[in-house]
Parts: C-alpha cells; structure tokens; sequence
C-alpha cells in the first residue's frame, strides 16, 4: 500500500503516523530537483546504487514534458511487460503491457467506463444498463446484459477493445500531469483474453493528436470555463446540443466532459465547435451567477472497466512454409477452449455466438476466414482453411504466414474472452495456462 504525505507549512507529514515508513533506510544527503507541480523528485548525493523488488516505479516524469505517444513507441519495441500510470487533471488512467503489446487498461473517468462505452456506441440504452447493474458487480455489467440476452457476446468483445484503446488515446493525448512506469508481473488471468497492437493504436492516435493540437490553439487546457452566449440554433449536433445545455459558467471543460459523458478529446471538440459557432465563450475564472438554468445530469452507471478486447496479437514464432502445423495447434486450442465450456453444459450456445461472430466478420477482417464455420468440436475444418489461405494468400501482404496467424490468433481471444464470461475463475486460469503451453509450440527457436 503506498503511503500517502502531504506538505503542511514546508514540512512532509505523513498522513498515517502508524504505518511503517517507506523512508526507512533511506538515509542520506537528497536534493530536491525542479520538475512538474505533481512531483516531488529528490535525489541522494552521493549515490548508493541498489534495487527493491517489485512491483516498482522505474520510471516517472512530467507528462506536459515528454510526448507519451514516444514513451508508448519504447515500451512497445522494447517489448516491456508493466504497467504505465498517468495522474491528470482528467482522472487516472493505465495500460497494462505484456511483451510489448497492450493486454488491459482501466481509467478512473466515469466516461471511461464500460457502461457508458456500451450506451454511447448504441449497443444498450442507459436504463438497460442500470438494470443490469442491479444485483450485480459494477465489473460484471457486460457479462450480465449477455446473459440477459440484451447483448451479443462478440459485441462486447467489440465494446470492450473499444473502451481499452479509448483509454489508451486519452493517455497518449494527455500534456499534463505525471506518468510512472511500474515494473509489475502481468497476471494471466487479467490479461489472456485481450491483446491489442501497441503500433496500431499509436497510428490511430495520430489524427486525434493533430486535431487536439489544433483545438488547443483556441482552448490551451481543459480547467477552462464555459459560458452560454445564445440558444441553440436548432441546427447543432447532438452532442453540441447537450453540452449547450450544461453550460453555465461555473465548470470547466473537465468538469463538463464528465457531466456530459465524453472523453476529454470529445468534449474539447464539441466546447471547440460551439466557440467557433458562437454559441460559448471560455475564461479562466468561473462566472459568479450562472448564465441560465443548469440541468441536472443524469446519475453516472457504477460500470468499471475490467477488460479488454484483442486487434492485433500474432501468436509469434516464425514464418513457416507450411500452414497446416499452424493450423493444427490452433484448432487444439480451439477444441480445448470448447470442451473446457461444454462441462458447464454452455457449448452449443458457445458455438452459436462464435459462429455469429465469424459470419458478421467480428473477430478479424482476414479473407482466409471467409465462409468458416466453428464444427461442433469447436474447430475449424482444416481443408477449408488451407484452401482458404492458398486462395488468399496475395492479399495477405508479404508475409502471409504472418498473416494467417494473426487471423487465428485474433479468433483465439475471442473465444478466450467468451469463454472467461461462462466459467468459474479456477477454470479460467487453468484454461489459459493450457492455451499459453499450446502457444509456445509456435515459438522458433
């Protein structure tokens, strides 16, 4: 547990008096060194070298002085396994890594949270959600409107990857606060059934990193306030319109993200959009009377993020010239993942929702997938699958074995993640032990 101080008239006063202190043994001559107000760096003089073990910060700084989208770029080619916290004004947020490749993220932000990626996607209204909550964990509201029937397996998965790399560009755009790279064990019960490509959402994280650049030309940091200048027009969008709505002069970009629902990213946009329209003004200082009637927001859903979805996770390994080796050890895992399902008695129903899946294309774009269908084993037919990929393989760019087996590695955290919503947490793990045992015979040498 990390022991909390706080700087009273100069001095450092721990606000727990009775835990042990983590200054013990830290004797010594430390000089305070000039860094972000959300810092305080100090360094022994002369160094004595050493190490704790972990978990661990190996790594700290100021987010406003070091771009996070070339520190994510490291940890990716570095393959680094840990996690990377980042302290803001617009809440808390992490990613954890395993090799390099993202495998789960969570954010304190409300608008951050499954529930709320859930509705804003459209895939469940709000009351559907607060009913779901009802009697049950904030971390299982997925699982409970799948079983309600309200919720497609395979679309959770979609909402789930979305809610991860939201959290992920929202880190990456952050130019304020502070960031810690912990060196902590990944648990593989936490982190088997998602994988994402770290490089594919930094891409991804170019366009909104230019937008946001631009935004800030005209509104430089989110703890500005907003002020209605005149009514709707009746022409805005529905976003414009709501955020319109809440303007009073008394909360700040953040403030309004968070009664509003939206992302930092999105609710600059939307304040951006309404000054350049006229409709608001922003000043550093909250207005005294407020411009208009304030709404009441509509209470936030408790949804915390658990998990995450897979994008891009090639099973590793090195090309090979056959795929039929290939092939074979994911079917193995496939069957496994079934039977494993089939002794809670779920399989046919397993099958049915992957095969959904498979056929609106929701587990990999891949053309060697086309046309497949899960067998009552639960693998995929292997004549089909050659076939599919001899047909294919000029599509699948230059190195097609490469290819292949993203595709069926995509397929394999799906079924991961649909399996971990029906079983027991003990099977679970055991599961995914087995699946990593069947991974490492791809490995080369």
């Amino acid at each position: 547990m990390t022991q909390r101080f706080r700087i009273d008239a100069g001095q450092l006063v721990p606000e727990d008096r009775q835990s042990p202190s983590p200054l013990t043994g830290r004797s010594g001559t430390y000089a305070l060194m000039p860094t972000s107000p959300d810092l305080l760096v100090f360094s022994r003089g002369p160094s004595e070298g050493g190490a704790i073990a972990a978990p661990r910060v190996v790594l700290s700084g100021d987010a406003a002085g070091f771009p996070l989208s070339d520190l994510m770029a490291f940890l990716s080619q570095s393959r680094w396994s840990g996690i990377i916290r980042v302290h803001s004004p617009a809440g808390e947020r992490s990613v954890t890594f395993r090799d390099g490749e993202v495998r789960g993220a969570s954010s304190d932000d409300p608008s951050d949270r499954l529930g709320e990626v859930l509705v804003r996607l459209g895939y469940v209204d709000r009351a559907q959600v607060e009913a779901a909550l009802r009697g049950q964990p904030p971390s299982k509201v997925g699982r409970a409107l799948v079983e309600k029937g309200l919720l497609k397996a395979h679309d959770l998965f979609k909402c789930v990857t979305h809610q991860v790399s939201e959290i992920f560009h929202a880190i990456v755009l952050c130019r304020e606060g502070s960031f810690f790279l912990i060196d902590q064990p990944v648990d593989d019960k936490a982190s088997h059934s998602i994988q994402l490509s770290t490089q594919s959402l930094l891409m991804d994280s170019i366009r909104k990193i230019d937008e946001m650049a631009h935004f800030r030309k005209r509104i430089p940091h989110g703890r500005l306030y907003v002020a209605r200048k005149r009514a709707s027009d009746g022409k805005l969008e529905e976003d414009e319109d709501r955020v319109l709505g809440l303007l009073d002069g008394r909360r700040t970009i953040l403030e309004l993200g968070h009664a509003a629902r939206l992302s930092e990213f999105d609710i600059t946009k939307v304040v951006y959009r309404l000054l350049e329209g006229g409709f608001a003004s922003v000043t550093d200082k909250p207005l005294l009377v407020p411009a208009g009637p304030v709404p009441t927001p509509v209470g936030l859903t408790a949804a915390q993020p658990r998990e995450a979805e897979p994008g891009q996770a090639a099973a590793g390994g090195v090309p090979a010239v056959d795929p039929r080796p290939v092939a074979r050890v994911f079917n193995f895992i496939f069957r496994e993942i079934r039977d494993e399902v089939a002794k809670q008695g779920m399989d046919r129903e397993f099958i049915a929702a992957a095969n959904a899946a498979l056929a609106g294309q929701g587990l990999s774009s891949s053309p060697v997938l086309e046309g497949l269908a899960f067998q009552a084993d639960g693998s995929l037919a292997e004549a089909k699958l050659m076939e599919a990929f001899e047909q294919h393989r000029a599509q699948l760019g230059s190195e097609p074995m490469a290819s292949f087996k993203q595709a069926l590695s995509d397929v394999m955290f799906f079924l991961l993640f649909q399996a971990g919503e029906l079983l027991e947490s003990r099977a679970d793990e055991d599961l995914a032990r087995r699946v990593k045992e069947l991974l490492a015979t791809l490995e080369g040498p």
